[in-house]
């Protein structure tokens, strides 16, 4: 039986940021990376309602957004 890939081989192998849920342009229109099959990772375009496979080199990885900042105990009186 086959191993099935994860986004790490992804990752190593094709030197992607490649996760659940990363930002891509697909020949210029947006869309999010929904999961991995095989050497293709599925991505669901902005506005459509399902994914399509594309190989990971097809895809311009967009960074990430900046995390929020961390409070300290809430807010200050």
């Amino acid at each position: 039986m086959e191993t099935p890939v994860s986004y790490e081989d992804i990752r190593k192998r094709f030197h992607v940021p490649a996760r659940k849920g990363a930002r891509v342009l697909v020949h210029g229109q947006p869309g999010t990376v929904t999961t991995v099959r095989g050497l293709t990772l599925r991505v669901r375009l902005d506005g459509m309602s399902w994914s399509r496979p594309y190989l990971p080199d097809e895809l311009q990885w967009l960074p990430a957004p900046a995390p929020e900042p961390q409070g300290q105990g809430g807010p200050e009186h």
